[in-house]
């Protein structure tokens, strides 16, 4: 009875550590995956703000339309205008209906008309101020590129405050350490190549930053597609970023490296077959960059560049 008791004891200890173990891992796993959704939110961030910074040193919209606000307010003299003819109009009715009464009490009454015309032209000229919208067209031929460096230096520091936590983040992922903080020291000299309003030194830091979003991404993101995407971005904008030194045979090459990393999309049996279509669009559109950069043209590049970017973003 004894030894049966003993068994008992062990048998139920066991069961609880095997349980409890189970929990455990399961709660590993659960918070591990929690950790690697919100690194890859972030990854995610950075890979736009340092996409819109790349893009507004050549001030590309990737859309086709900017939409402008104008204040606008009706003028009051038109508004004066238009009280005057239609209070004319009822002067002259009255008065041929009646002198008398226009006559008499005519001092007060013209104080008290005054007064409230221009109220009443105060409150219409209050109510129809406002603002109105107007979409212009944004392409890359019809636009100038002048840099709009106020808005870099904000984009610049709004991502300060993010990049703490985004350290912490990666560092829990066991991302390199020293990968961590290089990245954070590439990124002061960023904000100083903005500050000094260098657009050469901006774009090859802006390159030189943007390397290490798909190395973060290849320890913490699962989406094979998302990290191919980036990876062939990275090229592209080395490419990009050599369109002012007029290195045409340097791009060519980045353009080459960017299309044999995206090709391994064609054949991933993994890849959604609702987004084959746009993975095969988007092979297409780096072909072309590749020809644009033989035309030598910098408009045209820019053009493919820019489509291009609003493809394969999207996937």
């Amino acid at each position: 009875m004894k030894k049966f008791k003993i068994i008992s004891y062990s048998i139920l200890i066991i069961v609880l550590v095997v349980l409890a173990l189970t929990v455990y891992t399961s709660a590993t796993e659960n918070n591990e995956e929690d950790e690697k959704a919100k690194v890859t939110s972030e990854i995610r961030y950075l890979d736009t703000k340092f996409v819109d910074l790349l893009n507004n040193m050549n001030n590309i919209e990737t859309r086709n339309y900017k939409i402008y606000t104008t204040k606008i307010e009706e003028s009051r003299s038109a508004e004066n205008s238009g009280g005057g003819s239609s209070q004319g109009d009822s002067g002259s009715n009255t008065g041929s209906n009646s002198d008398s009464s226009s006559d008499s009490g005519s001092g007060s009454g013209s104080d008290s008309g005054n007064t409230s015309t221009e109220s009443s032209n105060s409150q219409s000229q209050s109510q129809n101020s406002g603002k109105n919208y107007e979409m212009q067209a944004s392409g890359i031929l019809t636009t100038n590129r002048d840099i709009n460096w106020t808005s870099c230096k904000n984009e610049s520091e709004l991502i300060y405050t993010s990049i703490s936590t985004i350290t912490l983040d990666l560092y829990r992922l066991n991302v390199s350490q020293e990968d961590i903080l290089n990245f954070n020291k590439d990124f002061d000299r960023l904000t100083i190549g903005i500050e000094e309003e260098n657009k050469q030194t901006t774009l090859d830091n802006l390159v030189k930053l943007y390397e290490y979003i798909p190395k973060f991404a290849q320890n913490t993101v699962d989406d094979t597609l998302y990290k191919t995407v980036l990876e062939t971005k990275w090229n592209v904008f080395k490419a990009y970023a050599k369109l002012d030194t007029g290195d045409w045979g340097g791009m060519s090459t980045n353009m080459a490296d960017a299309i044999n990393t995206y090709a391994t999309l064609l054949t991933n049996a993994q890849i959604d077959a609702n987004k084959q279509a746009s993975v095969n669009k988007g092979y297409v559109m780096l072909n072309e960059l590749k020809n644009a950069v033989d035309t030598q043209n910098t408009s045209i590049f820019l053009i493919k560049y820019k489509n291009l970017l609003e493809e394969i973003n999207n996937l």
